[in-house]
């Protein structure tokens, strides 16, 4: 098993948005804000997605691979900070 760690920081003046699959969940990071991803897998590991909205918004996904794959703000899980009505 291997294990893995980034950080993503928003170095955009907009907002990017998170989707965190397969959950679904959306999550903005700010300007100047960062996530930890840290993933430990076995053969695949996470795959990150830049994608844009159709208003050009800038999207990364995170796809897990065949492990266990965390996204974290200050400590947080992020899908903790989600609200439920805010997930696909």
């Amino acid at each position: 098993m291997a294990e893995y760690q980034l950080k993503i920081r928003n170095d955009f003046i907009k907002t990017l948005s998170l989707n965190i699959e397969p959950e679904g969940a959306f999550f903005p990071l700010l300007m100047g804000e960062e996530v930890t991803v840290t993933d430990e897998f076995k053969e695949a590991p996470v795959t990150l997605s830049l994608t844009a909205s159709s208003s050009g918004e800038p999207i990364l996904t995170i796809w897990p691979g065949d492990g266990d794959v965390r996204v974290e703000q200050n400590g947080i899980d992020v899908l903790a900070l989600v609200p439920s009505s805010v997930r696909a």
